[in-house]
């Protein structure tokens, strides 16, 4: 199993629980090889992944810094998807939806073997002539038989998932800023690097993990609020 995926949750704990100094550079991409005992390559994707969701960032001839702690607080609540598809300007279009073989990462995440089959569903929604949000999905597919025979671009498919017979009993989410890549970028037609939310949900029935999805909304276009009593 590829090691970067352990890699990175390493280096953000030590990122978020400040074990790292602001100000001065992380450890060098070889001093990270040998850390981990992994080629340089596999520690550079660990970092490349750390600098697009905002943990880290570069400096030429410099080295990797910490962009500073991330305080978690409070909650917050998204829309039921069937709120948004209910509204007459907003489209739901798949870009991709089968079935695929679970990598390192996602089989760590969906807590399933490595190469297990893994339902891969990717859509971007649309308000009128503009792409607001782009959603990458990742389903257990022991659980969701022919969830794929279903009209994606119309149904919920946490709903379709219930129907089936797969009770969803909690969700975890978390919300971050992040700067877009060429790929989510050209989809969502803005330049690349430009300023977006990343929301990032893992659902579960039980005690098991069911469905993993991220979410790149448009910060420009877009707001998140929730009420609450203090």
């Amino acid at each position: 199993m590829a090691k970067y995926p352990l890699i990175k949750s390493t280096l953000k704990d030590r990122l978020l629980g400040g074990h790292y100094q602001e100000g001065l550079p992380l450890p060098s991409e070889p001093q990270l090889a040998r850390e981990f005992e992994v080629s340089r390559m596999t520690a550079r994707r660990a970092i490349d992944e750390l600098e697009r969701e905002g943990y880290v960032y570069r400096v030429q001839g410099a080295g990797t810094f910490p962009t500073g702690k991330r305080f978690r607080q409070g909650t917050f609540r998204i829309r039921p998807f069937k709120e948004w598809a209910r509204h007459p300007d907003h489209r739901t279009g798949v870009l991709h939806a089968m079935q695929i073989q679970a990598t390192p990462e996602i089989a760590i995440v969906l807590q399933v073997q490595l190469h297990d089959p893994v339902v891969f569903i990717h859509r971007l929604r649309t308000a009128g002539d503009e792409a607001l949000v782009i959603e990458k999905r990742y389903i257990n597919a022991a659980l969701v038989g022919d969830l794929l025979a279903q009209n994606l671009a119309a149904e919920s498919i946490h709903e379709v998932m219930v129907a089936m017979g797969v009770p969803l009993t909690r969700v975890e989410q978390a919300l971050e800023a992040v700067n877009l890549r060429q790929e989510e970028a050209d989809l969502l037609r803005v330049p690349v690097g430009t300023a977006a939310f990343l929301l990032r949900r893992t659902t579960y029935s039980g005690t098991k993990r069911v469905s993993y999805v991220n979410y790149w909304v448009r910060g420009d276009r877009y707001a998140f609020q929730d009420s609450f009593e203090p």
